[in-house]
């Protein structure tokens, strides 16, 4: 029965008119081609899985003892080299490898999902290191393993293991182009108008289309037995199978023939196209659901997201404090207001938070006399205009971060008059929510920032946000943080974007 094939995954197109992907997992260990892969090509079977795992074994031990090697001959070369470096830089490598596995990252090299495999180069490394640590704890052999040998350990075997799956990233994407990897084979099971373009985009992702054969020749007498025959003759790794809507209830006999071989059955689902990407079938006992939407992070991410934030508010606010106390004081100065200026936003959930801020004007507004601040405003201080043109105004909102009400990164938080605005002109607005506000945004180092006076200028920035969410990770996360540094230097960039 369609249920017994296990979990499945269904991808939503992001373009084009093809419907989604249900994929059924093939009865047998590994996704290796069954097929003859030719004399000179780059193949992906099992051998190259295990080359691949020894390439990591290898490149993490090496890079995990080098490392701790060099760091006492440079930093502190008065004290011995610990002899548990080692054996240490072994198991670390073992540890790595074996999160690897559980994370199935050579099947998402397989199947050309490049950005979870380089995720899961941060995940497994995090991993690895967190274990060896428990591990030396528990046996009490970390004393004389140097903590700042650790750290530097960490930086550089994560690094390492992202240049070196970049590089097989690459070496795969330029066999692809030049006809040298052994594609995985693909059988194409009813109505072709479904499939339009679908053969070139699976070719794009390394599959080949072998045969093909339509539902109305499976339906009649022995017409299963003569496509599971095709399929062993064409040497099919994947099957998919393409329904009209009014055929998708025969779909739980068809998955049941095809479970005779040793192949991936994928059901083309119409109608699904367009949902939110990465979608998937869910169990709960024995309900099986396809969950079209998950939370935005999960419990892993947001664990991680949210020690990040600690760690860099906290290290921000105690070195940056000297700062603080002296715009604080200019301000308290320059007249009889308060120094910060708090504001009622919308937070994660759409939930209200009093978002902090250095006050730059000389008249707080009340809520509902909500005006935004604009180019040349006479509202604005002398004072309050360079902090705005250089961001120090926001820097209170660190302290929202290790309340938990915001993060480093994330969509900027509106007033709650300034979403009532256009709520109800842009309807996807509130799922900006859907994560925490940040001090700083993927729209916000793209210029979108300051005043939003127009559905346009609103509409831009909403999309520049759900594309966050849509698409976040903790590199992206870097990579915003890395793209607003260099973007404070530039004073030239916020005066235009303000």
């Amino acid at each position: 029965m369609l249920h017994s094939q296990g979990h499945a995954r269904v991808r939503a197109h992001e373009k084009g008119s093809e419907p989604a992907v249900i994929s059924f997992p093939p009865p047998r260990d590994g996704d290796q081609p069954s097929g003859s892969t030719g004399r000179g090509k780059l193949s992906l079977s099992a051998t190259s899985a295990g080359k691949f795992i020894a390439l990591e074994f290898g490149t993490v031990s090496t890079v995990a003892y080098l490392t701790s090697l060099l760091y006492h001959r440079l930093v502190v070369p008065e004290l011995p080299i610990a002899t548990e470096y080692t054996s240490a830089a072994v198991l670390l490598a073992a540890l790595y490898c074996g999160a690897a596995l559980g994370l199935r990252d050579f099947t998402h090299l397989q199947n050309f999902r490049h950005q979870r495999l380089l995720w899961n180069a941060v995940r497994a490394t995090s991993l690895a290191f967190a274990f060896l640590v428990s591990g030396m704890f528990l046996l009490k052999v970390s004393d004389e393993y140097s903590r700042g040998a650790f750290v530097v350990q960490f930086g550089t075997v994560c690094l390492a293991a992202l240049a070196l799956r970049g590089v097989l990233i690459s070496r795969q994407q330029r066999a692809l182009e030049r006809g040298e990897l052994a594609l995985r084979r693909a059988f194409i099971v009813g109505d072709l108008r479904q499939s339009r373009g679908l053969s070139q985009r699976l070719r794009d992702n390394g599959v080949i289309t072998v045969s093909q054969f339509t539902l109305a020749q499976v339906e009649r007498p022995d017409g299963a037995r003569a496509l599971i025959e095709a399929c062993r003759t064409a040497g099919a790794d994947d099957i998919f199978v393409l329904p009209s809507a009014d055929q998708i209830g025969r779909m739980p006999t068809i998955v049941d023939h095809l479970s005779q071989l040793p192949v991936a059955v994928h059901v083309m689902v119409p109608g699904l196209d367009g949902l939110l990407a990465a979608s998937e079938v869910v169990e709960f006992g024995d309900v099986a659901a396809v969950q079209v939407q998950g939370r935005p992070l999960s419990a892993v991410d947001e664990a991680l997201k949210r020690g990040f934030d600690i760690v860099v508010a906290s290290v921000l606010l105690v070195t940056l404090s000297p700062l603080l106390l002296v715009v604080a004081a200019l301000i308290k100065l320059g007249d009889r207001g308060p120094v910060l200026f708090r504001q009622v936003r919308h937070g994660f959930n759409n939930e209200a938070i009093t978002v902090l801020k250095f006050r730059t004007m000389r008249v707080s507004e009340a809520p509902e006399d909500f005006r935004q601040a604009t180019r040349d405003d006479p509202r604005i201080t002398w004072l309050g205009g360079w902090l705005r043109r250089t961001s120090i105004d926001e820097l209170p909102q660190l302290i929202n971060v290790l309340r938990g009400e915001m993060s480093i990164v994330g969509p900027r938080p509106h007033a709650l008059a300034h979403n009532r605005m256009f709520e109800e002109r842009i309807p996807p607005l509130s799922r900006r929510h859907n994560m925490k506000p940040g001090i700083t945004g993927w729209a916000q180092v793209n210029l979108l920032r300051g005043e939003t006076d127009t559905l346009e200028k609103m509409q831009k920035r909403i999309d520049y946000d759900l594309f966050y969410i849509d698409h976040w990770s903790f590199l992206f996360d870097l990579k915003i943080i890395l793209l607003t540094a260099v973007m404070l230097l530039s004073v030239n960039n916020y005066r235009q974007s303000f």
